[in-house]
Protein backbone atom coordinates (compact mmCIF):
# COMPACT_ATOMS: atom_id res chain seq x y z
CA UNK A 1 0.00 0.00 0.00
CA UNK A 2 1.29 3.41 -0.97
CA UNK A 3 1.54 6.47 1.22
CA UNK A 4 -0.18 9.26 -0.67
CA UNK A 5 -0.34 12.99 -0.28
CA UNK A 6 -3.59 14.75 0.58
CA UNK A 7 -3.76 16.03 -3.02
CA UNK A 8 -3.43 12.48 -4.39
CA UNK A 9 -6.09 11.13 -2.01
CA UNK A 10 -8.48 13.97 -2.86
CA UNK A 11 -8.00 13.32 -6.59
CA UNK A 12 -8.67 9.58 -6.18
CA UNK A 13 -11.84 10.19 -4.20
CA UNK A 14 -13.04 12.98 -6.51
CA UNK A 15 -12.46 10.87 -9.63
CA UNK A 16 -14.30 7.88 -8.16
CA UNK A 17 -18.05 7.69 -7.87
CA UNK A 18 -19.49 6.23 -4.66
CA UNK A 19 -19.54 2.72 -6.13
CA UNK A 20 -16.06 3.03 -7.65
CA UNK A 21 -14.18 3.48 -4.38
CA UNK A 22 -12.25 0.21 -4.09
CA UNK A 23 -10.81 -1.51 -1.05
CA UNK A 24 -7.35 -0.47 -2.27
CA UNK A 25 -8.35 3.21 -2.34
CA UNK A 26 -9.73 2.88 1.21
CA UNK A 27 -6.57 1.09 2.45
CA UNK A 28 -4.40 3.81 0.90
CA UNK A 29 -6.59 6.47 2.50
CA UNK A 30 -6.32 4.89 5.95
CA UNK A 31 -2.59 4.25 5.64
CA UNK A 32 -1.94 7.76 4.36
CA UNK A 33 -4.07 9.55 6.93
CA UNK A 34 -3.58 7.58 10.15
CA UNK A 35 -0.95 4.98 9.38
CA UNK A 36 2.19 7.11 8.93
CA UNK A 37 4.29 6.43 12.01
CA UNK A 38 7.28 4.56 13.35
CA UNK A 39 9.30 3.63 16.41
CA UNK A 40 13.05 3.37 16.88
CA UNK A 41 14.22 1.59 20.01
CA UNK A 42 17.23 0.23 21.85
CA UNK A 43 17.97 -1.47 25.15
CA UNK A 44 21.04 -2.25 27.21
CA UNK A 45 23.58 -0.48 25.03
CA UNK A 46 26.53 1.73 25.93
CA UNK A 47 26.30 5.37 24.87
CA UNK A 48 29.23 7.78 24.91
CA UNK A 49 27.90 11.08 26.22
CA UNK A 50 30.07 14.18 25.85
CA UNK A 51 29.84 17.94 26.17
CA UNK A 52 28.96 18.14 22.44
CA UNK A 53 25.61 17.24 20.88
CA UNK A 54 25.52 13.69 19.49
CA UNK A 55 22.74 11.53 18.05
CA UNK A 56 21.31 8.71 20.13
CA UNK A 57 21.86 5.49 18.19
CA UNK A 58 19.09 2.92 18.13
CA UNK A 59 19.32 -0.80 17.42
CA UNK A 60 15.95 -1.62 15.86
CA UNK A 61 12.71 -0.24 14.49
CA UNK A 62 9.10 -1.36 14.42
CA UNK A 63 5.90 -0.38 12.64
CA UNK A 64 7.50 2.11 10.28
CA UNK A 65 5.26 3.25 7.47
CA UNK A 66 6.13 6.37 5.49
CA UNK A 67 9.31 6.73 7.59
CA UNK A 68 12.70 5.17 6.85
CA UNK A 69 14.61 4.31 10.04
CA UNK A 70 18.25 5.45 10.10
CA UNK A 71 19.32 3.63 13.26
CA UNK A 72 22.97 4.70 13.59
CA UNK A 73 22.00 8.34 13.06
CA UNK A 74 19.11 8.01 15.54
CA UNK A 75 16.52 9.45 13.19
CA UNK A 76 13.73 8.91 10.69
CA UNK A 77 13.77 10.00 7.04
CA UNK A 78 10.35 11.21 5.88
CA UNK A 79 9.49 9.27 2.72
CA UNK A 80 7.86 10.67 -0.42
CA UNK A 81 4.21 11.49 0.24
CA UNK A 82 4.57 11.25 4.02
CA UNK A 83 5.21 14.91 4.80
CA UNK A 84 2.89 16.71 7.21
CA UNK A 85 2.53 17.65 10.86
CA UNK A 86 4.16 15.16 13.23
CA UNK A 87 4.19 14.50 16.95
CA UNK A 88 7.61 13.20 18.00
CA UNK A 89 8.33 11.65 21.39
CA UNK A 90 11.60 10.41 22.85
CA UNK A 91 11.73 8.38 26.03
CA UNK A 92 15.15 7.35 27.30
CA UNK A 93 16.14 5.59 30.51
CA UNK A 94 19.83 5.65 31.47
CA UNK A 95 22.01 4.25 34.20
CA UNK A 96 23.81 7.53 34.78
CA UNK A 97 27.56 7.80 35.24
CA UNK A 98 27.40 11.59 35.39
CA UNK A 99 26.92 14.09 38.20
CA UNK A 100 25.62 17.27 36.65
CA UNK A 101 23.31 17.96 33.74
CA UNK A 102 22.09 16.05 30.70
CA UNK A 103 20.29 17.74 27.81
CA UNK A 104 18.07 16.17 25.15
CA UNK A 105 16.93 17.85 21.95
CA UNK A 106 14.89 16.94 18.91
CA UNK A 107 16.96 17.41 15.77
CA UNK A 108 15.42 18.27 12.38
CA UNK A 109 17.64 17.93 9.30
CA UNK A 110 20.73 17.90 11.51
CA UNK A 111 19.84 21.11 13.35
CA UNK A 112 18.65 21.49 16.93
CA UNK A 113 14.98 22.40 17.30
CA UNK A 114 13.50 24.51 20.13
CA UNK A 115 12.30 21.23 21.66
CA UNK A 116 14.97 20.55 24.27
CA UNK A 117 15.10 19.84 27.97
CA UNK A 118 17.76 19.85 30.68
CA UNK A 119 17.83 17.37 33.55
CA UNK A 120 19.92 17.33 36.71
CA UNK A 121 21.43 13.88 37.20
CA UNK A 122 23.18 11.96 39.95
CA UNK A 123 25.78 9.32 39.16
CA UNK A 124 24.80 5.65 39.56
CA UNK A 125 21.07 6.36 39.47
CA UNK A 126 18.58 5.28 36.84
CA UNK A 127 17.15 8.28 35.12
CA UNK A 128 14.13 8.57 32.81
CA UNK A 129 14.32 11.39 30.27
CA UNK A 130 11.15 12.23 28.30
CA UNK A 131 10.94 14.77 25.47
CA UNK A 132 8.22 15.57 22.95
CA UNK A 133 7.45 18.11 20.26
CA UNK A 134 5.36 18.77 17.17
CA UNK A 135 6.14 20.32 13.82
CA UNK A 136 5.96 20.21 10.06
CA UNK A 137 8.15 17.67 8.28
CA UNK A 138 8.39 17.65 4.50
CA UNK A 139 9.28 14.73 2.23
CA UNK A 140 13.04 14.12 2.60
CA UNK A 141 13.34 15.76 6.04
CA UNK A 142 14.87 13.90 8.96
CA UNK A 143 13.86 13.96 12.62
CA UNK A 144 15.83 12.48 15.51
CA UNK A 145 17.07 12.99 19.04
CA UNK A 146 20.46 14.13 20.37
CA UNK A 147 22.08 14.26 23.79
CA UNK A 148 24.86 16.18 25.52
CA UNK A 149 26.04 16.41 29.11
CA UNK A 150 28.03 18.61 31.46
CA UNK A 151 30.82 16.00 31.41
CA UNK A 152 32.09 13.09 29.36
CA UNK A 153 31.03 9.56 30.32
CA UNK A 154 29.81 6.26 28.98
CA UNK A 155 26.30 5.51 30.18
CA UNK A 156 24.02 2.52 29.67
CA UNK A 157 20.84 3.15 27.75
CA UNK A 158 18.60 0.74 29.68
CA UNK A 159 15.78 1.29 27.21
CA UNK A 160 14.90 4.06 24.83
CA UNK A 161 12.53 4.89 22.02
CA UNK A 162 11.83 7.57 19.46
CA UNK A 163 8.26 7.60 18.16
CA UNK A 164 7.10 9.76 15.25
CA UNK A 165 3.42 9.91 14.27
CA UNK A 166 1.88 12.03 11.55
CA UNK A 167 -1.08 13.92 12.98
Amino acid sequence: MAIKTLTQITAELTNSGPRQITAEILRNLIDSVIGVAGTLYASDISVAVTTAWAAIQFTDSIDTKGLTPELTDGRFLIESGAGGVYKVEASLCFDSAINGEVQLALVKNGLLTPYMVTYSVIANKKLALPLSGTGNLADGDTIGVAIKASGNATVTLVHGSLIATRA
